[in-house]
């Protein structure tokens, strides 16, 4: 009988912790999902499509193709950052001309 009068307050110690845990937990998780909610709902109407067209693009497609993108993504971050910015002006300029060319 004496112990279980020590074990009467260790287990509710323990269920306090573990309540404590969770909470915390689930309170990160929640301020988490907000943030991300944030954003999807600062999006226009036409962004929100394009999200949501690429994301159903990313599930359709084969896993060869999903690994063959991060390789290239992969690729991409390991680029020297001068690199990196001459292809995206190169990229910008040849949008500004397809634009210019399309417009007239």
């Amino acid at each position: 009988m004496k112990d279980d009068e020590f074990d009467g307050p260790i287990i509710m110690k323990m269920k306090r912790v573990t309540a404590v845990v969770l909470g915390l937990f689930l309170l990160l998780m929640a301020s988490l999902s907000s943030a991300a909610g944030d954003n999807w709902l600062n999006l226009s109407p036409r962004d929100k499509e394009r999200v949501q067209r690429n994301k159903d693009r990313w599930e359709r497609m084969p896993p060869q193709d999903k690994e063959r993108l991060r390789e290239e993504w992969k690729r991409w971050e390991q680029m020297p950052k001068d690199r990196r910015d001459r292809i995206k002006q190169r990229y910008d300029e040849q949008q500004q001309r397809r634009d210019r060319d399309r417009g007239d």
